[in-house]
């Protein structure tokens, strides 16, 4: 399972936006041991609002417990923020291979 979260803040806002992610990623990681987060956003901005996306997976899998860790320490964050957090959640697509002769296969 990941999860997948996106927002918006204002462009002129990127700045105090990248201080307090410098600031929270080493909170996120105490909290929630070998989680691998991404941050990513749109390259464009609309009506002066940056889309920012979050991306979070733990290797071996996000329990629960986990993903309330990962949800309370976020709620409220960035301060930036306009709107809500609209949060997505996906699973591999197939558990097991639906035939031996399909193979996982990634774009290269």
């Amino acid at each position: 399972m990941e999860l997948y979260i996106y927002y918006r803040i204002a462009e002129a806002d990127a700045q105090a936006f990248a201080s307090e992610l410098d600031d929270l990623v080493p909170r996120l990681a105490a909290r929630c041991p070998g989680l691998r987060s991404r941050w990513l956003r749109r390259p464009e901005s609309r009506d002066g609002l940056l889309t920012i996306m979050e991306i979070h997976h733990h290797p071996d899998g996000l329990p629960e417990a986990m993903v309330t860790d990962i949800e309370e320490l976020l709620s409220s964050w960035p301060s930036t923020r306009i709107g809500p957090r609209h949060v997505e959640v996906f699973t591999e697509l197939f558990t097991e291979l639906p035939h031996p002769d399909v193979h996982r296969r990634s774009c290269d």
